[in-house]
């Protein structure tokens, strides 16, 4: 688990990690990965979980490297990465990693992700492309949203009760093979947050693995509202992030377009969220933090490469 400053929220969480296993002879050991926190988490957690690692990092490493680092000092057989925002419902752990296991070749899987009223939450995502971005930036996702083929890839139209292979797990709750995880140097350093797990699960693919949806497994999403109050921050995250996936993966051609589709749709909003502000006042605040994102405003944390936005 990667902690910055969610004491309560991590608090909970491990104690569901604990109230969560059903299987007496089922061990596990938790590493917290504390993310320079100035919010005495580190303290709170080593009073209350004795048993707990808590590994203090001088600085923001990002959600990747965090992982990363923990990952570092795991001894398990198999590697759960789960978010502090996170409730582990009872038998969830065991359930994953027998679905692990179960065949020779899968090295990921995930739960089905549960909003707080049991509802479901993304889960499953296709790996990123051209037309699924475009379909995104240009709202055929919202127009057509009983069509598959304009899907914003976020597999809205599958069935979340069926289990399946799937693309990319959600990084919220994610278990993977220790040996697989060392073996593509884990998370790349590169993605200080956002497309992380998509960048991992390709690389997965790459290996011959595949990624693996399990619903009966249960993980309570709460989702984290601390980026709320910096979502210019986050839409230049989510361009990094964006921008160094498609130089990962995809051609030449394909990145142009990709950039080409992004900051095409990043300039229609902009332009047209006052407008809607005048009757909806949250868009013109989107639209604001949109541009913002472009300036050269100091950001709350210093990425370890920056691709460029």
């Amino acid at each position: 688990m990667v902690n910055y400053n969610t004491r309560e929220l991590t608090l909970e969480a491990i104690a569901s990690i604990f109230s969560s296993l059903l299987d007496p002879d089922f061990r596990v050991e938790v590493i917290v990965v504390d993310n320079a926190s100035v919010d005495g988490t580190a303290d709170a957690i080593e009073l209350r979980f004795p048993d707990v690692r808590v590994i203090r990092s001088p600085e923001n490493l990002g959600f990747g490297r965090g992982n990363n680092l923990g990952a570092d000092s795991a001894v398990g057989e198999a590697l759960f990465l789960l978010n502090t925002d996170t409730i582990v419902r009872p038998g969830a752990i065991e359930k994953l990693y027998h679905a692990l296991y179960a065949q020779e070749r899968r090295g990921v899987v995930g739960p089905f992700l549960e909003n707080r009223d049991g509802s479901y939450q993304t889960s499953m995502t296709s790996f990123p492309s051209v037309w699924r971005t475009f379909c995104y930036y240009f709202w055929l996702d919202r127009i057509f949203p009983n069509i598959p083929f304009f899907g914003d890839g976020t597999m809205n139209h599958a069935d979340p009760l069926v289990e399946r292979d799937v693309d990319v797990i959600n990084g919220a709750a994610m278990m993977i093979r220790r040996d697989l995880f060392a073996s593509i140097n884990g998370f790349d350093p590169e993605y200080f947050m956002y497309y992380e797990e998509s960048d991992l699960c390709k690389r997965v693919a790459d290996r011959g693995y595949s990624a693996h949806y399990s619903p009966s497994a249960r993980v309570l999403h709460l989702i984290n509202q601390s980026s709320r109050s910096r979502m210019w921050w986050f839409h230049q995250m989510l361009r990094i992030s964006r921008k160094v996936y498609a130089r990962k993966h995809m051609n030449g051609a394909e990145r142009v377009a990709m950039a080409l589709i992004v900051h095409t749709g990043f300039a229609i909003r902009i332009a047209i969220y006052p407008i809607f502000g005048l009757v909806k006042p949250r868009f013109r605040t989107l639209g604001r933090d949109m541009l913002k994102s472009y300036l050269p405003v100091n950001s709350p944390f210093t990425p370890r490469k920056n691709a460029n936005a």
